[in-house]
């Protein structure tokens, strides 16, 4: 591997203030930069999501063309009103009319749901329900939605609770990678869940999950991103060691785990997206010191060179919030302003690079 070599940034959207456009600029190395592009807010504020792309219509049935992935779509979530602050709503975004709209709610308010494509199909796995018993309860349940107006229907859930993971669409399977899991038989709060290890993958054709290889550093709040085949958890964070720069790099071909270059910052409640073989990663937060704060940073990585760089800042800087990529660009959307949950938001940001 080469000496990673941290460069600056000329401009960072943090000092431009919320809501700022940043036009595409260079490194002094000549190095591009990337843009940024406020675009309409979601329908209310809502962090702690994993969205996914999906697609207009139903699949028509056999076509040698591609159903093209032209939406972001966003399910359950943290919001500052409702019952409990947790939502069953799912939206999702036109980026062809920059609008809003509503697509079939949940079976259930979930916060921390994995959303994920996965053949044409969007499942939506894990997470954790909220009520007066608490507000961490982890779940084990897997849905599928089909078309957007249609009904989620449930599949088969995973062994056993697990959330806050890596949820990737990965040759065909679902992946669920990391995160927490309940210590023992109380599952109401955060602090009854452990950071854990397990690897599941999901089979649709027997609706089934079977184990694989474990990752090398148990942990959550980590993000995802699949490029060339092979998966990718970045950063997260461990209940005894916070924040990690940790990078692991996951072979389906060999069911193995590998380190890869580390973040240049800990950054935990992050959020990642690959575009044209590289793998974005947006924000985060941390606790120490207290009283902890909010990244603004984002980063590039070339999984050819094993090397992070610098890019240009959010304009608005954000926890808990998603990444999709559509087209040549990634979406930015939701989150949070301050640790744990305050200044909760409904931004959407576009990023070109």
């Amino acid at each position: 591997m080469r000496k990673f070599e941290r460069r600056a940034v000329l401009a960072g959207g943090a000092a431009l203030g919320a809501g700022a456009l940043l036009p595409g600029r260079a490194f002094a190395n000549g190095g591009p930069m990337g843009a940024w592009t406020p675009l309409a807010d979601m329908p209310f504020p809502v962090q702690e999501i994993y969205p996914a792309p999906f697609r207009k219509a139903a699949d028509p049935g056999p076509s040698l063309k591609p159903n093209p992935l032209d939406l972001l779509v966003n399910a359950g979530g943290l919001t500052p009103a409702g019952a409990f602050n947790v939502t069953d709503k799912v939206t999702f975004y036109d980026p062809a009319y920059d609008a809003w709209g509503f697509a079939t709610s949940l079976p259930a308010p979930r916060h921390h749901l994995g959303l994920v494509n996965n053949n044409g199909f969007l499942y939506g796995v894990g997470g954790f329900a909220r009520d007066r018993n608490g507000g961490w309860q982890m779940q084990a349940g897997n849905w599928r939605l089909t078309d957007l107006k249609g009904e989620w229907t449930p599949m088969a859930a995973l062994p056993h609770p697990q959330a806050e993971s890596v949820t990737q669409s990965l040759q065909g399977f679902v992946h669920v990678a990391g995160g927490r899991s309940p210590a023992g038989s109380r599952n109401s709060e955060w602090a009854d869940h452990i950071d854990t290890d397990e690897h599941w993958y999901y089979d649709p054709r027997d609706n089934r999950w079977r184990a694989l290889a474990p990752m090398l550093t148990a942990r959550n709040s980590a993000a995802g991103a699949v490029v060339n085949g092979v998966l990718y958890v970045i950063g997260g964070r461990t209940v005894a060691g916070g924040n990690t720069t940790a990078v692991e790099v996951y072979d389906p071909l060999s069911d193995r785990w590998e380190k890869a270059r580390p973040m240049p910052k800990a950054q935990g409640g992050l959020a990642a997206a690959a575009l044209n073989g590289k793998i974005y990663a947006f924000g985060g937060e941390y606790f120490d010191p207290r009283p902890g704060g909010v990244f603004a940073e984002s980063w590039e990585y070339d999984p050819d060179k094993d090397q992070w760089r610098a890019v240009a800042a959010m304009p608005r800087r954000r926890h808990g919030l998603g990444a999709v990529k559509l087209g040549e660009a990634i979406y930015v959307l939701g989150g949070a302003a301050k640790p744990s949950g305050e200044e909760t938001s409904a931004a959407l940001d576009k990023f070109e690079i």
